[in-house]
């Protein structure tokens, strides 16, 4: 099988507000004024370079995913998802809409393929290119710091789809991936082709090319190799919800304390391992499917009463709420409704592989931004290192942020 580049996929909303949160605020508040301004566009212009300067040779195609106001609130406003994500007063949304606009398009212009779809956020569309890629034998590499997309780890074969973290330096792949990573390839060719020239392009095939170009950008960029049991991380998080997302634990209860305040006591990681065992000492393996079966189901809550021994909720509404939290955090065409689901594959088939994009005009800061209102000065008062891929920083999820 001829090997392929991967497509780069860029968590937008993720991209932006990391870039925006390394700079200074002045007088307390983000991009206040035109200095602060153009320090941002510099700034989101730099970070994004670097990520695809750093993958170079392992890409084809960049796609940038932009978020919509999600489906999920519409379907199920009884969970409040994302409820608990407040306004932050200290940015000038004004000019961060301005910015961020004109950094699509002009993204957009350099030929980066631009994914919105009314209805879909960030995550549903960033699974719709993982899949789409990967049915096609087309390795994927996502750059998010939004730890859901782990559930899209995969492989199929010698294909990939991996998850690239730039906060925590790791790079989140499917099981087995570091035991091909050090597996010399061999392109097979029938001996009565054998030539010369063959025997030169076995020497260097593009599978190998690809091993090698990872192994230098871990070693150079000091990241941190992290494989995932994709089926185990998505019981897990079924069990244990999702505080960000404002999804609780498939059971919980609630304690007041004498000064008033409230806690939630939900599912520990050991408890939720301890009934992912039990579950699987009765099924065998995980598998994506057994969410999607009401038998089985009925026997994780099964595993969770054993465990858990619950005294605050009663089966009935635990299987509610497992029910739910799949729903809400799952990503599958078991999940997504199936109009939206439609629409997202649609556009990826209309935009993947056009190859229209001059990867000379987005290695740069300064190429990205000639030629535009945001053409960077010639003598900058600040220095805008990439900082995407060299801080150390566990706070990775910024979507919490929003406009009023």
């Amino acid at each position: 099988m001829n090997y392929k580049k991967a497509t780069f996929v860029i968590d937008g909303n993720y991209h932006l507000f990391r870039s925006l949160f390394v700079l200074p605020k002045t007088d307390g508040k983000h991009i206040d004024n035109a200095e602060d301004t153009q320090s941002y566009m510099e700034k989101i212009a730099t970070d994004l370079a670097y990520q695809i300067r750093a993958l170079d040779g392992l890409i084809d195609e960049v796609v940038w995913t932009a978020d919509s106001r999600s489906w999920r609130k519409d379907f199920y406003p009884e969970a409040e998802y994302k409820a608990n994500r407040k306004s932050n007063d200290s940015i000038n949304w004004d000019n961060f809409v301005e910015v961020s606009s004109n950094f699509i398009e002009l993204l957009k212009a350099k030929g980066v393929v631009i994914s919105k779809i009314n209805g879909a956020e960030g995550d549903d569309l960033m699974y719709g290119w993982s899949v789409q890629c990967m049915s096609k034998n087309k390795p994927v590499i996502l750059s998010t710091g939004d730890g859901d997309m782990l559930q899209t780890v995969s492989t199929h074969g010698n294909v990939h789809s991996v998850v690239l973290s730039p906060a925590n330096k790791k790079l989140h792949t499917p099981l087995g991936f570091e035991a091909w990573l050090n597996t010399e390839s061999e392109e097979k060719v029938s001996e009565d082709k054998i030539d010369i020239f063959n025997a030169m392009k076995i020497s260097v095939n593009k599978e190998q090319e690809a091993k090698n170009l990872w192994k230098s950008f871990l070693k150079t960029k000091k990241f941190n190799l992290v494989e995932v049991d994709t089926n185990y991380f998505l019981f897990k998080k079924v069990l244990m919800g999702d505080g960000g997302d404002n999804v609780p634990p498939a059971y919980y209860h609630t304690s007041t304390s004498k000064n008033g305040s409230t806690r939630r006591y939900g599912i520990s990681e050991k408890k939720a391992s301890l009934i992912i065992e039990d579950f699987q000492n009765k099924n065998g393996d995980l598998q994506e499917l057994y969410l999607f079966s009401e038998d089985l189901i009925n026997d994780l809550v099964n595993s969770l009463m054993k465990i858990m021994k619950p005294k605050y909720m009663s089966k009935e509404q635990i299987l509610r709420n497992i029910k739910m939290n799949i729903d809400l955090m799952v990503l599958s065409q078991k999940t997504i409704p199936e109009p939206i689901l439609n629409d997202i594959f649609q556009h990826i088939d209309d935009n993947a592989n056009k190859k229209s994009l001059d990867f000379s005009s987005v290695i740069k800061m300064q190429k990205l931004l000639e030629g535009t209102k945001y053409t960077p000065r010639k003598r900058s008062s600040k220095s805008f290192n990439s900082s995407i891929f060299d801080k150390d920083d566990n706070s990775n999820d910024f979507s919490f942020i929003k406009k009023s």
